[in-house]
């Protein structure tokens, strides 16, 4: 399997067990489940920077932008199911979609932030041969 494909399905996997977690502790805690979305989006930092480290900038970026898109339907299908993601008024398919295109451009966003750090140090790394640089 490739480095960007186990990055993702890794990722994906942890987002999803996340969200059903989360949505389960919430309803029988009766905490507010949007206060997860900080864990979340660590998430999306952690396996972004993982991937910029692996497999590039660009990968990270769209690893962040599919993981955006796996969490804004099939975990908010997983939290909508379990209770606490089910929305207090209908959506509109409009509202559905545009909240869908945020959570993507978001973790896009992420995926920038945690690839280029990964990047960053990996290429710190990769340069000196994983020795600490000359002074």
């Amino acid at each position: 399997m490739r480095p960007t494909t186990r990055i993702l399905l890794t990722g994906a996997l942890i987002v999803l067990i996340f969200d059903t977690l989360g949505a389960t502790a919430s309803r029988l805690l009766g905490f507010r489940y949007s206060i997860l979305t900080i864990g979340t989006y660590a998430i999306y930092l952690l396996i972004t920077y993982r991937a910029g480290k692996q497999v590039g900038l660009l990968p990270a970026v769209l690893i962040g932008a599919a993981l955006g898109l796996i969490d804004a339907t099939l975990g908010w299908a997983i939290s909508w199911a379990i209770g606490p993601g089910r929305p207090d008024q209908p959506m509109s398919a409009a509202l559905i979609a545009g909240a869908v295109v945020f959570v993507i451009m978001l973790g896009a966003a992420l995926g920038l932030l945690g690839g280029t750090a990964g990047r960053m140090t990996g290429a710190r790394r990769a340069d000196f041969g994983g020795a600490s640089p000359p002074s």
